[in-house]
């Protein structure tokens, strides 16, 4: 579509400090695109700041166009595009800026939400600050944030959103709004763990932890034994120390004819002197084949993200308060029917279970495993593969669920992601700041005047 004939796109660039890109600039392609979903958006806006992202939505909402907001572009549904609507790029809002330090306690730290995890890891490293984030360095600070946060010090530092002490916040009427504690708590509660339904978060305050180094690694088991190994890892981190967080990972089988071996990986973040107390029993699951842990700068922990680009991974995850002894068989069954599926087992409690459920808008503080599976691949290649990885789902019958980790997220799996009273809260404060709905995806708890 030529820029010419895209009514008020004069007006517009003129409105903003970022650019304005339509399908014939140069760097609209890879704006409109998400790590797994190619968009066709009428227009990108490049926001600089919270009165570009302000008159991106009054645009939007005077053509009645659709918006999308992309921050560093990975979620798995690809929320951070859309056809025929306007994309926000928030990209170019990274700030890190630490706003107070205490010598070795931490300290706060604006950030932009258009940063990447990996350039906030950078950036804090020389004064020995970290912010529990997720797991993989490109992905960005506001859609991470928007949903919840489950990284490598989940279990001593929480969710990445529990570190949110404040935020800026650009509501669907175009007001831009500082949320806390105590200026306006009610949409304070919401943007942490359902951000991207209520506005725009342009900038967080977060609170900072003293944490130089971490103990990172893995511990690789021969695949044989991935019964005892799972077994006796769930048992373990039960009742582990909060200082270590760890997750089990089953590679697809079609990697080294089913015979990779399986992951335990660890992270060890606070105190390190009971490293080898907490170890042993990790250690004394199997048969060890590698030992890679090793002391780390947080910042080195954080993963990069490769991925071919047809590939559209189909990706699930459950949340559950117990352990089965059910979920080994179930899932060893299922990843020899499907050659290309990774499954990824993390372990909760600890610092992510001590808030209270209705702290935040984020609800599943009980949980104490996620599974999260994805089917790797394009679409094409998965075949009859999609069928087994949803009979598979349905036979785990997870009650629960994480919003970050969904490909193609249902109407269930709303009800999932926020189950009441969370999912009245929300409506309520949906009714309050958005009652026409202009930030709506397939996880967008709708308003209380629509559901009445």
């Amino acid at each position: 579509m030529a820029a010419g004939r895209i009514q008020g796109i004069d007006e517009l660039r003129a409105a903003v400090a970022g650019e304005v890109l339509t399908a014939g600039d140069s760097a609209y392609q890879g704006l409109s695109r998400t790590l797994t979903v190619q968009g066709k958006p009428a227009v990108v806006v490049r926001c600089t700041g919270s009165a570009d992202v302000a008159a991106g939505l009054r645009y939007a909402a005077e053509l009645g166009l659709p918006v999308a907001v992309r921050s560093g572009g990975h979620h798995p549904a690809g929320f951070g595009t859309n056809d025929g609507g306007v994309v926000l790029d928030v990209s170019p809002m990274d700030e890190v800026t630490i706003l107070s330090e205490e010598s070795g306690a931490g300290g706060t730290v604006r950030v932009g939400t258009g940063a990447t995890w990996g350039r906030v890891a950078g950036e804090l490293a020389g004064s020995g600050l970290a912010i529990s984030s997720g797991d993989t360095a490109g992905v960005g600070v506001g859609g991470l944030l928007a949903g919840g946060g489950i990284g490598w010090m989940v279990r001593k530092h929480g969710l990445a959103l529990d570190s949110v002490v404040a935020a800026k916040v650009v509501t669907a009427d175009g007001v831009v709004r500082r949320v806390d504690a105590v200026e306006e708590p009610e949409l304070f509660w919401g943007v942490r763990g359902a951000a991207g339904s209520l506005g725009v978060v342009t900038s967080y305050e977060l609170a900072a932890v003293h944490q130089p180094t971490v103990l990172f690694g893995s511990l690789l088991f021969p695949s044989a034994q991935l019964d005892q190994v799972l077994t006796g890892w769930a048992e373990y981190m039960l009742d582990a120390p909060r200082n270590l967080s760890s997750s089990v990972q089953l590679p697809p089988t079609m990697v080294a004819e089913g015979q990779a071996p399986i992951a335990v990986a660890v992270c060890i973040a606070g105190d390190f002197a009971d490293r080898e107390a907490l170890l042993a029993p990790l250690r004394a699951l199997g048969t060890v084949v590698t030992d890679s842990i090793a002391e780390l700068a947080y910042a080195d922990v954080l993963a990069s993200e490769q991925m071919p680009p047809d590939w559209t991974p189909r990706m699930r995850n459950g949340l559950f308060d117990r352990w089965s002894p059910d979920f080994v068989q179930r899932l060893a069954e299922a990843r020899g029917r499907m050659p290309m599926m990774a499954v990824d087992i993390r372990a909760l409690g600890g610092a992510f279970g001590a808030v209270e459920p209705d702290a935040t808008a984020f609800p599943h503080r009980d949980a104490r495993f996620m599974v999260n599976a994805v089917l790797l691949g394009s679409a094409a290649m998965h075949g009859a593969q999609i069928e087994d990885f949803e009979r598979m789902w349905q036979a785990l019958a997870p009650e629960r669920a994480y919003g970050n980790f969904l490909s193609h997220p249902t109407a269930d799996d709303l009800g999932r992601c926020f189950p009441k009273p969370h999912s009245d809260r929300l409506a309520a404060l949906k009714q309050d700041v958005d009652p026409t709905e202009v930030f709506r995806t397939a996880l967008t708890v709708p308003p209380a005047g629509r559901l009445a």
